[in-house]
Parts: structure tokens; sequence; C-alpha cells
């Protein structure tokens, strides 16, 4: 599909893979200034992470943060991500991102972006930020897209903009060392600045194993983050970095509630951060053995444990009195979507004793019953092996339960490697000329070997609408 007047075969001033949050800031704002701008898309509509995602963002000296008498600034949140990724965070490239993230917070505001209540928060999710510093929409992704696509729209319709969905990019156009164009469905797109904003790898199964051997993927990733600006980065001479800073989200469910049957997706329930919601279950692994207080406070910690686990995974063990008494785990969802959980297709495995739960589980009925039984008695004498010290009732009363947990992908930590005017770099790292990247693609570059709050989804928006404003 193509919209807009200009050809295929026409010059750009700048041509872009994926209109994702990266893409759609580019085009937005480079096309504000004039330049022609062609936005290629793989799906059949814009938005690209923001379709599924919670939409966090993070931002410093906002308004908002003003308003509540919150002291912020773009040195605090510096400090604090390196302090949270324990120095792993790219310090030029974090730098900037902080110094830009607070305006572009301000920027959605001032254009109609409709905030949830009370924001921003302190969340937990992640390792916490010492201040408020968290925001999301009320609509989560979405309310980010609803403010941009207007905007992408005026620029389609005034023909500043041509957008071509359904289009798969597969290849770059390089003429004596220069970028200078895109290849998708036969057709080639040429422009003076080509763009990689396609996203990350986390629905590439087979990509995903090649940079992150001996992992399991258990996918939290929009179904078309396939990895191909990597692959066309690695193509046109670039590098992988960030790599060994994997370490995938704990505790993610099944969302069957997406009607999305070919591409399954997992996602936080909500319930299982101990700040929130203390832990009435038990947590046990593939062997059904405890291998954590379950109310230990530090996400990257249960993260990290989850991960060594077998095949990375696990599962919620309770029974019918926990399940009548105890907050609900599925604090992400509402009520309807919850219930669906429970449903015969759903993920929860019911069974009338722990041994006939363990056997559907597969997992060893005496090690499980054997797990129940020590933490029965934990929470019968206050005292854990484990340390956990939230114990209100014992697993004891029929039917009994096991939600299937895991540790789930949802962003890519490899990425291609770029300056901080997001030229690719080669091996030397010197810029392939013509070549640019920025969004998801860039992997773990801010958040390290950590969970940084709002600092992928952030930084995307906040460099594309950089570079969408810097692009010749």
């Amino acid at each position: 599909m193509t919209t807009a007047h200009s050809t295929p075969q026409a010059t750009y001033d700048i041509v872009i893979a994926g209109a994702g949050p990266a893409g759609l800031t580019i085009a937005i704002f480079a096309a504000r200034r004039g330049r022609s701008v062609c936005l290629l898309e793989k799906a059949g509509q814009v938005g690209g992470a923001l379709l599924i995602n919670r939409g966090q963002l993070s931002g410093a000296g906002t308004k908002l943060q003003a308003q509540r008498g919150i002291v912020d600034t773009a040195q605090d949140h510096y400090d604090d991500a390196m302090r949270i990724s324990k120095g792993t965070s790219d310090s030029a490239m974090l730098e900037l991102a902080v110094r830009l993230q607070g305006p572009l917070i301000d920027w959605l505001m001032d254009h109609g972006f409709e905030m949830e209540d009370d924001m921003p928060r302190v969340i937990h999710g992640h390792e916490a930020y010492s201040i408020a510093r968290t925001y999301w929409g009320k609509k989560e992704g979405l309310s980010i897209l609803e403010v941009l696509k207007p905007m992408l729209d005026e620029h389609v319709r005034a023909g500043r903009v041509t957008l071509k969905l359904g289009s798969d990019v597969d290849g770059l156009i390089i003429e004596d060392g220069i970028v200078c164009g895109l290849k998708a469905g036969g057709e080639s797109f040429r422009g003076r600045n080509i763009v990689l904003a396609t996203g990350g790898y986390g629905a590439n199964p087979d990509l995903f194993a090649r940079l992150h051997r001996g992992a399991t993927l258990w996918p939290g990733s929009y179904h078309h983050a396939t990895g191909r600006g990597l692959e066309l980065g690695l193509g046109a001479g670039g590098s992988i970095v960030h790599d060994e800073k994997f370490l995938p989200n704990f505790g993610g469910v099944l969302d069957h509630t997406l009607g999305a049957p070919d591409a399954p997706r997992y996602r936080a329930p909500g319930g299982l951060v101990p700040q929130d919601r203390q832990p009435w279950e038990i947590i046990v692994n593939l062997n059904g053995e405890r291998f954590f207080a379950e109310d230990n406070d530090s996400a990257d910690t249960r993260s990290a444990l989850m991960m060594e686990q077998p095949k990375s995974c696990g599962f919620v063990i309770y029974d019918q009195a926990i399940r009548e008494v105890a907050p609900t785990i599925f604090t992400y969802f509402d009520r309807e979507k919850a219930a669906r959980f429970y449903d015969p297709d759903g993920s929860i495995v019911t069974a009338d004793s722990i041994a006939a739960l363990a056997d559907a589980c597969g997992i060893a009925a005496a090690k499980l019953e054997e797990t129940v039984a020590d933490y029965n008695r934990a929470a019968e004498t206050g005292r854990d092996r484990l340390g956990r010290r939230h114990m209100p009732l014992p697993i004891a009363q029929p039917p009994f339960y096991a939600l299937p947990i895991a540790s789930y992908t949802v962003r890519g930590f490899a990425g291609l490697k770029v300056d901080t005017a997001f030229h690719v770099l080669d091996s030397d790292e010197k810029p392939i000329t013509g070549l640019y990247a920025v969004g998801e693609v860039l992997g773990s570059n801010l958040s390290g070997k950590g969970g940084v709050g709002g600092m992928a989804l952030s930084p995307a928006l906040a460099f594309g609408r950089w570079l969408g404003e810097h692009l010749a």
C-alpha cells in the first residue's frame, strides 16, 4: 500500500525502515522541517510496539513533576540510571537521553497525550528510581500513538511523507560505499539519509539463539520484531554490541487474551511484584523446587534467579483458599481477561491434589509435595529456610492451581553500534556513510545489564525526534 503522491523511484531526503515509536517521530519532525520522507512499514498499520506495550516513559524536570512539587533534573535521572544499571549503561547515549526525555513528555502532553492519573510514579517492576519520574497513558502505548498518528496523517495528506504499509524491507542499496536506499517488495526507495528503526528481534527465535546462546526465548515482543534492522546493519558492515547484557523480565504469563494465536506473547501479570502485592503463593521451577524468597524486593535479583532455572521458567502454586482471599495476581488485566486464565483453554492448571497438579505440569510429584509441605511448615512456624517473611496461609485446600510463568523477553539487548548522532558504526568505529539507526535496534545501550524504567520507549521517541530535527 502506498499513500501520498511520490513514486517509489523518487529520491527522498530521508527513507525510514519501521513506523514504530522511533520511525514515527523521525518522520513527523523531519516533515515539519520540510524534508521529504519515505516511511516503510512491514505491518498493515503504524505504531509498532506502541500497539501492544504498556507505554512506560521516564523523564526529569517535566511540567507535571513541577506541578506536584517534585524537584528532578536530567543529572539526577542520569545518576539514578547509572546506579540501577550498575554502571553498564552507555554513558554518552544516556547523557543525551536524559536531556531529551523530559521535554519529550512535556511535548506529548502539550499535544493531547492522555496521562494516567497520579503521574509520575515510582514503580517496582524494575529496580526503582529514587524519585517519581515514570509515566504512562490511560490507554498504555496506544495513548502515545493517538498523539503521533494524526500528525503523521497530516504530513501524508500534504505529500511530505510517503507511507508504505506492508513493505518488508529486505535489502540496502549501497553504491561506492554509501548507503543510498532501501529495497522492499521488489521496489527501490532511494534517499540521502537511510534510517533503520525496525525494532528488536524478540520474535525471531533463530536470531535470538545466535545472539544469546543457551538462553530460552519466551517472547514478549511485538510479533513483527524480527531483527531485520540488525541483519541489514550487519550486512552494511555494522557491528553488534550489548549482547552480553541479556537479562529478561521476571514472571511473564502467556497472554492468551490478545486474539493472536499465531503470535503468542508473554507479559507481566502485575501481581508478582512484592512492593505492590505481597505473595500468598509459592514459585517453583521445573524440578518442583523453590529457588528464592517470593517476597524478595529486587526486580533484577528475581529476574536473574529465574533466568538460571531450567528453561528459565516455573510455576506459581496456590490453593482454593488463597484464590478466594488473596488479591488477584492479574492486576494488569481487567476482571474479564483475568478470568480467562481459568478457562479450560487458559493457562492455569487445576488439580484436586498436589501430586496430580505436578503430573499435569510435568513436575516430579514427590518433589512438589515435599516443597509444599516444607512451605506449609514455614507458614505455621513463621520461619522459612529461604528467608521469606510474608506467609499468610498454607497451601492445603483443594483444588490446587499452577500458573506457568517465564523469563520473558520484551526488548532486544543486542543492537547496532552508533555514535551520538546515530550514525551506524563499522568494526573500526567509523560511520557508515548514509546509514543511521535509532530505537530498539540499538539494543540495551541505556539500561545496560539491568532494568531501568522507561529507558526503552522514551529514548526511541526522543532520539527519533532529535534525528528528525537534525537530518539534512
